[in-house]
């Protein structure tokens, strides 16, 4: 029924020769704000349209470490895009990664929300989250409040699915 769209670079690998490599391709990265929306609102409104051809919709996941990381930018890239078929993943690590409290999340419309991510994270202090570190850790073991979290998005009358993202090694061998 759906298609994952993620923008920007898949892991922080993309980010470690970008001084030694200065023609590295770096999509959006760099450019003004309202720039970096308008491309990313133009390639997810294609995407959106080729997808509607066949029924289907787009979730859009807006990974920690990209430019356009926050709920108001994605929203922004949303409303830019204009295309129904386009609606948002949210992912409780991306999100306190990216600065975002179950607060924000309580505020979405419903409809946007096409479906969620349980993940835990250790503490975060800022600058580039490193996933492979910072998802190390069962679920329910980390800094963040679960329950507050969900009530956030059950807060919202959201009635999609749920999946619990596992990054822990350990739980990855038991």
């Amino acid at each position: 029924k759906g298609l994952e769209a993620i923008t920007g670079p898949i892991s922080l690998a993309a980010y470690a020769n970008a001084a030694a490599v200065p023609d590295l391709y770096r999509g959006v990265i760099g450019l003004p704000l309202q720039e970096q929306i308008h491309i990313t609102a133009a390639g997810l409104a294609s995407v959106a349209d080729i997808a509607a051809e066949r029924g289907l919709l787009i979730y859009y996941e807006a990974l920690s470490w990209t430019p356009l990381n926050t709920l108001d930018k994605q929203l922004r890239t949303l409303e830019r895009a204009g295309r129904s078929n386009i609606k948002l993943v949210i992912d409780f690590w991306h999100c306190y990664t990216a600065g975002e409290t179950p607060e924000s999340i309580a505020r979405l419309d419903k409809d946007l929300i096409y479906g969620v991510h349980i993940c835990d994270s250790l503490p975060f202090d800022g600058g580039i989250p490193d996933e492979g570190v910072l998802r190390d850790v069962p679920t329910g073991k980390g800094v963040l409040d679960l329950k507050e979290w969900v009530d956030a998005v059950k807060a919202t009358g959201f009635q999609g699915w749920w999946s619990c993202e596992l990054f822990c090694r350990r739980q990855h061998q038991e």
